[in-house]
């Protein structure tokens, strides 16, 4: 089923009637084109294929997504802050489908309400919200069983392209997919720069290296592990050891010494040098010396 409010004129429409515009503040640029939902559809749909695996949208907007993935008739939790559309789910959406759960405000004060489920999970993400969304939905939602988020297209590239520290730490946690850009003309109002789409799918045991954090003591140091390593620009790691302040604390600079050393990476390597499977198996060797 298609949004009714999908086209510029419907949404126009919608505005003058509710007297309200698009909230920049929350980052609101509404996705028009029809293939481009489809798309998302269509790629999402064999991923879900499970009858207890529970579909969640967070910010739902004028639906434009929304009524494509609760016609898949699934369990689904729809998030949304502005009241303007949380008005608009309880009178059009949530009659037209008994399977929708509305959960009204941030959405990173209500994702808890899904992270006991095997949910998959899609997303129009702020930009100023994207980074925490992802690593919140990672870290707490054991039994995450992936997503497709569209984000601005340099966040897709950092993620799915590069080496920094926010692609490694999600790395321990998930492999991500850069699947499509998303011209700015796709949205309405037009934003400054172009989205994408990535694809989110949780590490299996199947994979090269499975390790990942197991509470969040582990995730902490996991973090501070990266944060020590990138910083400073381009800084040889012997560097950002000594001197970073994240590794201040004797203790912790001297187990990730002995770990650089057990992993045999050179302490003049730069962090951009070294490859995802080298840093979770550092990862490893730093929880195994801070454990004993």
């Amino acid at each position: 089923m298609k949004s009714p409010y999908s086209t510029i004129s419907q949404i126009q429409t919608f505005f003058e009637s509710k007297g309200i515009r698009a909230q920049k503040k929350f980052g609101q640029n509404f996705l028009i084109d029809q293939n481009i939902v489809d798309y998302i559809v269509n790629v999402a749909k064999p991923l879900f294929t499970e009858p207890e695996i529970t579909l969640a949208e967070i910010g739902i907007g004028l639906g434009t997504l929304t009524y494509p993935i609760l016609s898949l008739q699934k369990e689904t939790d729809l998030f949304e802050i502005d009241f303007a559309y949380i008005q608009l789910a309880k009178e059009e959406i949530l009659p037209k489908f008994p399977k929708a759960h509305l959960y009204a405000g941030d959405a990173l004060e209500n994702l808890f309400h899904i992270f006991p489920k095997r949910v998959f999970v899609f997303g129009n993400l702020p930009y100023h919200l994207t980074t925490e969304i992802i690593s919140t939905l990672l870290i707490h939602c054991r039994m995450f069983q992936g997503g497709i988020f569209m984000v601005q297209k340099e966040f897709a590239e950092r993620l799915a392209k590069e080496t920094s520290s926010l692609s490694v730490f999600l790395s321990a946690f998930c492999e991500v997919k850069y699947l499509k850009t998303v011209h700015k003309n796709c949205f309405f109002p037009i934003p400054k720069i172009h989205s994408a789409l990535i694809l989110l799918t949780p590490k299996s045991e199947k994979s090269k290296n499975h390790w990942s954090p197991q509470s969040e003591e582990e995730v902490a140091i996991w973090s501070r592990m990266l944060r020590t390593l990138f910083w400073g620009k381009r800084k040889q790691i012997q560097v950002s050891l000594r001197e970073s302040p994240f590794s201040d604390d004797p203790i912790f600079r001297e187990a990730l010494a002995e770990a650089i050393s057990l992993s045999a990476i050179p302490p003049t390597k730069r962090p951009e040098e070294l490859n995802q499977e080298q840093f979770l198996n550092l990862g490893q060797h730093l929880l195994d010396i801070l454990s004993k």
